[in-house]
């Protein structure tokens, strides 16, 4: 049978209600935000639906409420050492600097321009020719990548 959902806190604001989702989740308390998208498209209608509504199961009622409690006091401590961090991001490409300047203010411009335009204007559509070339920010400097 399923659980019924209680409404343990109301807010006006949307995102305080997503924060204080995001907590009781990150404790293992499953909750649910109702009315959150006509707050968000309305937020002035936010008084007549009673605002956001903070649910959760009827039997994690009493933690939910101790936790949110702690929150507001302000000696809420999270246990960090429990949770599962993501592996640190790798670059894909090496970073670039400028050959003339040395700064690392550079992108890649996978595209010829002025192909791309001329087909665009004669053709109707562009034509993609690939060209690895990088511009610096800083100075102005174009260049080819090496291979």
């Amino acid at each position: 049978m399923a659980e019924r959902l209680v409404t343990i806190a109301t807010f006006h604001e949307l995102t305080e209600a997503h924060i204080l989702k995001g907590r009781l989740e990150a404790e293992g308390i499953l909750c649910f935000l109702g009315d959150e998208h006509i707050v968000g498209v309305q937020p002035f209608y936010s008084v007549a639906v009673g605002g956001v509504k903070l649910k959760v199961s009827e039997s994690d009622v009493m933690e939910a409420k101790a936790i949110l409690a702690r929150i507001q006091e302000g000696t809420s401590q999270f246990d960090y050492d429990t949770i599962e961090l993501a592996p640190p991001m790798q670059e894909h490409a090496p970073a670039r600097t400028c050959p003339n300047c040395g700064s690392d203010n550079v992108a890649e411009e996978k595209y010829n321009k002025t192909v791309f335009s001329l087909s665009y204007l004669l053709l109707g559509f562009p034509v993609p020719f690939r060209s690895r070339k990088y511009k610096c920010y800083n100075c102005g400097h174009f260049w080819k990548a090496k291979k």
